[in-house]
């Protein structure tokens, strides 16, 4: 059983669907302790009641339903889980995701694919860089062989870079003085790693080499967030109190919605167009590039209450738990939530790991009892064998 389950959780990078058994765990629904139970329940009465509210109730309340039991499986896949060790398997499967990224890249620029921002069959830029940061914090926690961590590390630093997400960079130097606060000051070799790329970086773009990610990286352009922002706002000024609807946001963002379908960058190098089935749906993957004024844009002050609730008690429990790797998820993807939206499901893996690390982070500071096998067991004795 633990073996399929650590080649379970290596794969998901590679195959992200299989986050989707995360919904075997709501029947564990008991771990929860009162106070999260209370929060849990708080969190999806909200989500249905702003879904009353919108101005599409019959659309809107199936959807809140399915997307709030999925935040919730996934938190309570983190409680059973417990040990946030079992987090480091995903490290084999972004090996292969960075690979993979470079290997796209290459075909589709050529010998100058250094000097573009990395591309992905299915992972958007963005992504990439995410699961840049997210591998760098695993092999900071990682116990394994030496050479294994440095390797996979320096891979992902480099994704990382090449990928020319901003807030990507700001979830690995957040995160890495979180955990180095928390308890582990190993973490700080993270962020003289970030310190070496911006030096470098910088030295690259003074001495007249035309790198667009590294460019990216040190630009302070909001590359119109700005507009989108606005675009939001509106919409919950229009819908104060349920807002429009989940995944109902896009056609609000008509800066991004009036470009039509289109596919992430990686996928049109490829030759893949938008499917014809796919056009009436596209408007639901777009985002308002800030967590808080997208939840205003699709739940209005409800939902966004009920989000608000679960956000603060999984960031007390991270706080709690005092665990390094779980307090530089929460707190790096926290900032990235100012410029984008990392914890909204369904995504490439990368916000399911989140609530499965605030779930890992509700067990291990004592708001709820990691079961197995319909019992209690001691989440110092559940743990995984090393990588």
């Amino acid at each position: 059983m633990r073996s399929r389950l650590a080649w379970l959780i290596a794969l998901v990078p590679v195959f992200p669907p299989l986050y989707l058994a995360a919904f075997a765990a709501l029947r564990s629904w008991r771990s929860l302790g009162p106070l999260a139970r209370g929060v849990a329940l708080f969190y999806l009465g909200t989500q249905l009641a702003a879904a009353l509210l919108t101005p599409d109730p019959l659309a809107s309340v199936p959807l809140a339903l399915v997307r709030g039991l999925f935040v919730l499986a996934l938190v309570l896949a983190g409680v059973r889980l417990a040990d946030p060790r079992w987090l480091h398997y995903l490290l084999a499967g972004l090996a292969v995701v960075y690979l993979l990224a470079f290997w796209t890249s290459y075909d589709a620029f050529g010998a100058q694919f250094l000097a573009r921002r990395l591309v992905h069959p299915y992972y958007t830029t963005v992504s990439i860089g995410l699961a840049g940061a997210l591998g760098v914090l695993l092999a900071l926690d990682w116990r394994g062989p030496a050479v294994w961590r440095l390797g996979v590390g320096l891979l992902a630093l480099l994704a990382l870079a090449f990928s020319g997400s901003r807030g990507a960079m700001a979830v690995l130097v957040v995160g890495v003085l979180a955990a180095a606060a928390v308890r582990d000051r190993r973490y700080l070799w993270g962020l003289g790693a970030a310190g070496g790329l911006a030096g470098l970086g910088y030295f690259l773009l003074a001495s007249g080499e035309r790198v667009t990610a590294l460019t990216r990286l040190f630009s302070l352009n909001p590359n119109g967030r700005d507009v989108i922002w606005e675009r939001a706002f509106a919409a919950f000024a229009q819908h104060p109190w349920g807002g429009v609807g989940p995944y109902q946001l896009g056609p609000w963002l008509v800066d991004l919605y009036r470009q039509g379908c289109n596919l992430w960058v990686g996928a049109r190098y490829l030759g893949l167009g938008c499917p014809d089935w796919l056009e009436p749906f596209y408007g639901a993957w777009l985002i308002a590039h800030n967590l808080l004024l997208h939840a205003l844009g699709e739940t209005g002050v409800v939902g966004t209450l009920g989000f608000l609730a679960l956000l603060a008690l999984v960031g007390y429990a991270a706080v709690r738990a005092r665990e390094p790797l779980l307090a530089a998820i929460f707190f790096g993807y926290l900032v990235m939530s100012l410029v984008d939206n990392p914890m909204a499901v369904p995504s490439l893996h990368l916000a399911e790991v989140f609530w499965v690390a605030g779930g890992m982070a509700l067990a291990r500071s004592g708001l709820a009892v990691a079961l197995e096998q319909g019992g209690a067991v001691d989440v110092d004795q559940r743990r995984p064998d090393p990588l």
